[in-house]
C-alpha cells in the first residue's frame, strides 16, 4: 500500500471482534507508525485502552497506518508519542482509530463491546494532553505531590453517615485555623493551583469517559512527560473535596490569587473585580477555573459512585448521575451509557436516528418496558442557563426529556439506595403511549393547584450576577457577603409565603407548631443529605438554623471563616442539597411544596399510581397537560392521596402532551 493513500478501514464481519492498534517504538520525535490487526475480543491479546478527550477535529496529525496515511486528533496523536515504548512495540485501544467512525453500523455494533474491550484491557491510560496545553494552560509536575498532600489534610468520612460528614466538614474547617495559627499544614495554606489546572483539562466532563473508567482494572493519569497519578488517589480526593465541601478552599485560593499583582495600595476590594471586571480574557479563565473546580470534582466524585453501585443500576440512574458530563453527538447521552444499565430496560444503539428519536425511544424503554415514572423527573428539561445552545428539540413532548438540557442531577427521586417517598403507592403505573409517540396516558388524581411561589435561590443569584445564564456551567458567587445575604432573604421569602410578611421569623418556633413543623420539613424536603426521612430532633433545628443565618447576615464582617455552629451543620447540608432551585409553594389547599424552576401559580399538582413523588402539570386548555416536574408536597409524599380512592378503575386518565 502506498504511503500516500489514505486508510480504510476492512470491514468487521465476525461477531465479538474487534481492532487493535501495535504502535511500533520510537522517540519522541520520530514519525507515529502503527498497525491495526482484527482479533476475536475473547481471544485478544493484552492490550491497554487509552481513554482521552477528542479535541478539536479540525487539528489533524498524520500518522502510518498499515502502511498508509490515516488522520487524527492532536489530542490522540500527542498520546500515541507519550505511549509508545522506546524499543518494543505496544498494544493499544483507541476508539478514533479502532472503530471505522465513518460507518455507523460498525459504530452500532462496536460501542455495544465497548463496556467489554475497556474492562479487559489490563491497564487504562487516561490522557489529559500535553503539559504545557496553549488553551487549558499549564499543569506543575508538583500536582502528583499536592494531591497526595491534600489527602493527608482530609479526613475519610463514612458516605452513608450525614452527621458523620457534617462533624468532619466542620472539624476540618476548625483545625485549620488553629494549625495556620502553629504554623502546620492546613487545607487554607495548602496550595490547590496545580490541582485546579489539572482539573481544567476537559476530559474529566466528557461523558465516554465514565464507563471508559468505571469498567477499568487499573486507571492511570497521565500528563505529558512527568505526570503520571493513580486514578484512585485521585478518585478519593475529589471524593472527600466534595463531601466535606473542602472545593471551597480550592475557590476561596483561586479569588485570592486573581488579585494578585496589582498595586496593594490602590489594589480594588474583592467586591469590584468579582462585579466589574473588565478584562474579559481573564474573566474567563477565572470562570473556566471555578467550573473545573466544581464540576470536574463532581464528575469525578460520579465516576467513584457508579462504581461502587453500577451492578445494582438501571440506564436510567447512570443517565441521572452523569448529568454535568457533555458530550459531542447528542445521542451519547445514551449510547455511551448502556454498560451502566446492569438491571432493567436497554436501548440499541442506532447512529442513523435522529437526537429526537433516540431521546423518545429512550423515554419509551424507560416508562413502558421499566415500569417506572422516575424517567418523569427529568423532563421536560432542568436547564439553568438560558444561552443559545438552550432551546429544546421543537415537537419533542414534555414527557420526554431533552438530554442536552438536563444539567444537574439533584432530583426529588433520584437515589440509588431504597426510595424514600411513596406518594403514588407501591403498585405499578399504568401507561401507555400514543401511535404517535406524543401522548402519554396515566392513571392517577389532580390534588391540587400553586397558589403562590417565592423565587427561588438560584433566580435570586441570576439577578446579582446576571453573567452567569450565558457563561457558566455551575452555581458560585466569590463574594462571600453577597452569599449571606441573599441566603437570609431567600430563608425570608419562603416564611413571607408560607405565613405572610406579619409574621416575626424570629418567633418562628413559638408560633403554630403544626405549621412550623410543615414549613421546617419541606424547606429540607424531609430528607437528610444522605436522602434518609428526616428525625423529628432534626426538623426540630430548622427554626433555630433560620434564625443564624438570618442573623450571621445582618452581622457580617465580611470574612468567610465562621465556623456553623455542630447541632445545625446536618441541617444546612439538607438544606442545600435539594432546594437551590425549587421554588418554595403554598398551594390552594394550604399545603406547603418545592416546586421545579419554571412552576408558576396555577398549575396543577398531580399524584401518579406508582409514582414515587407528585408532579407539577400545566393545563393546556384542551383537556391535556404540559408536564413541568416533580415536586415535593408535605402531607401528600406517603400515599395519602390515593387513600380516599376507592379502586384503581376510578383513578383519572392524565394525559400528557
Amino acid at each position: 500500500m502506498a504511503l500516500n493513500t489514505t486508510y480504510k478501514h476492512t470491514p468487521i464481519t465476525a461477531p465479538r471482534t474487534i481492532r487493535l492498534m501495535h504502535v511500533y517504538p520510537g522517540s519522541e520525535s520520530d514519525a507515529v507508525q502503527i498497525s491495526l490487526i482484527t482479533t476475536a475480543l475473547d481471544a485478544a491479546p493484552d492490550f491497554e485502552s487509552i481513554s482521552y478527550c477528542w479535541g478539536d477535529a479540525q487539528d489533524q496529525h498524520q500518522l502510518t497506518c498499515n502502511g498508509a496515511t490515516l488522520s487524527i486528533t492532536n489530542s490522540l496523536f500527542t498520546g500515541l508519542v507519550r505511549f509508545r515504548h522506546a524499543h518494543q512495540p505496544r498494544v493499544l485501544w483507541a476508539d478514533a482509530v479502532c472503530i471505522n467512525q465513518a460507518d455507523p453500523v460498525e459504530k452500532n455494533k462496536q460501542v455495544m463491546l465497548m463496556p467489554h474491550i475497556y474492562s479487559q484491557a489490563t491497564h487504562v491510560l487516561i490522557w489529559l494532553g500535553i503539559a504545557d496545553d496553549p488553551v487549558y494552560g499549564y499543569v506543575a509536575p508538583t500536582v502528583a505531590d499536592s494531591i497526595r498532600q491534600a489527602l493527608e489534610l482530609l479526613p475519610d468520612f463514612d458516605p452513608e453517615n450525614a452527621a458523620d460528614r457534617a462533624a468532619k466538614s466542620q472539624a476540618v474547617r476548625r483545625d485549620s485555623h488553629r494549625l495556620q495559627q502553629e504554623g502546620k499544614p492546613n487545607v487554607l495554606d495548602h496550595d490547590w493551583m496545580p490541582l485546579v489546572a489539572l482539573l481544567a483539562r476537559p476530559w474529566f466532563c466528557r461523558k465516554w469517559v465514565v464507563q471508559e473508567v468505571s469498567l477499568a482494572r487499573h486507571a492511570v493519569v497521565y500528563v505529558g512527560d512527568q505526570v503520571e497519578i493513580p486514578w484512585p488517589e485521585l478518585a478519593r480526593l475529589a471524593f472527600n473535596m466534595e463531601g466535606l465541601g473542602a472545593d471551597e478552599f480550592a475557590l476561596s485560593q483561586l479569588n485570592k490569587r486573581s488579585l494578585e499583582g496589582g498595586n496593594s495600595e490602590q489594589q480594588e476590594s474583592q467586591e469590584r473585580i468579582a462585579s466589574d471586571d473588565k478584562n474579559e480574557v481573564q474573566r474567563r479563565k477565572r470562570k473556566h477555573l471555578v467550573d473545573a473546580i466544581y464540576v470536574s470534582v463532581h464528575c469525578i466524585t460520579a465516576i467513584n459512585m457508579i462504581q461502587v453501585y453500577r451492578l445494582s443500576g438501571t440506564l436510567l440512574d447512570g443517565v441521572i448521575a452523569t448529568m454535568f458530563f457533555q458530550c459531542t453527538d447528542p445521542r451519547d447521552y445514551v449510547y455511551s451509557l448502556l454498560s451502566l444499565g446492569a438491571v432493567g430496560p436497554t436501548v440499541q444503539p442506532d447512529y442513523e436516528a435522529s437526537v429526537s428519536d433516540v431521546f423518545r425511544q429512550f423515554a419509551i424503554a424507560m416508562l413502558l418496558e421499566g415500569q417506572s415514572l422516575k424517567l418523569l423527573s427529568l423532563a421536560p428539561d432542568r436547564s439553568l442557563f438560558s444561552g443559545p445552545d438552550s432551546q429544546r428539540i421543537e415537537g419533542l413532548p414534555s414527557w420526554v426529556p431533552d438530554l442536552r438540557l438536563v444539567k444537574t442531577d439533584v432530583f426529588i427521586s433520584y437515589t440509588v439506595r431504597p426510595q424514600a417517598f411513596s406518594a403514588g403507592g407501591y403498585a405499578k403505573p399504568i401507561l401507555s403511549v400514543s401511535e404517535d409517540q406524543r401522548l402519554l396516558s396515566c392513571k392517577g388524581v389532580v390534588i391540587d393547584t400553586v397558589n403562590a411561589v417565592s423565587a427561588s435561590l438560584f433566580e435570586m443569584m441570576l439577578a446579582d450576577m446576571p453573567e452567569l445564564r450565558f457563561s457558566s456551567k455551575t452555581v458560585s458567587d466569590p463574594i462571600p457577603k453577597r452569599r449571606k445575604m441573599r441566603f437570609a432573604r431567600w430563608l425570608e421569602g419562603c416564611y413571607c409565603v408560607a405565613f405572610g410578611s406579619n409574621y416575626d421569623v424570629h418567633e418562628l418556633a413559638a408560633r403554630d407548631v403544626d405549621a412550623t413543623v410543615r414549613f421546617s420539613r419541606t424547606m429540607m424536603c424531609d430528607m437528610d443529605a444522605m436522602r434518609n426521612r428526616l428525625s423529628p430532633k432534626m426538623i426540630g433545628t430548622f427554626p433555630r438554623y433560620m434564625k443564624w443565618a438570618i442573623d450571621r447576615a445582618a452581622n457580617h464582617d465580611g470574612k468567610d471563616s465562621e465556623i456553623l455552629p455542630s447541632a445545625l451543620a446536618t441541617t444546612y447540608e439538607s438544606i442545600g442539597r435539594l432546594t437551590t432551585t425549587t421554588k418554595f409553594c403554598v398551594t390552594k389547599n394550604g399545603r406547603f411544596g418545592l416546586l421545579p424552576p419554571t412552576s408558576q401559580p396555577g398549575d396543577s399538582i398531580c399524584v401518579l399510581l406508582g409514582g414515587e413523588v407528585p408532579f407539577v402539570i400545566r393545563p393546556t386548555g384542551s383537556g391535556t397537560y404540559n408536564l413541568v416536574g416533580e415536586c415535593y408536597i408535605d402531607g401528600a409524599m406517603d400515599g395519602e392521596a390515593l387513600e380516599a380512592v376507592a379502586s384503581v378503575e376510578s383513578l383519572e386518565t392524565i394525559c400528557v402532551e
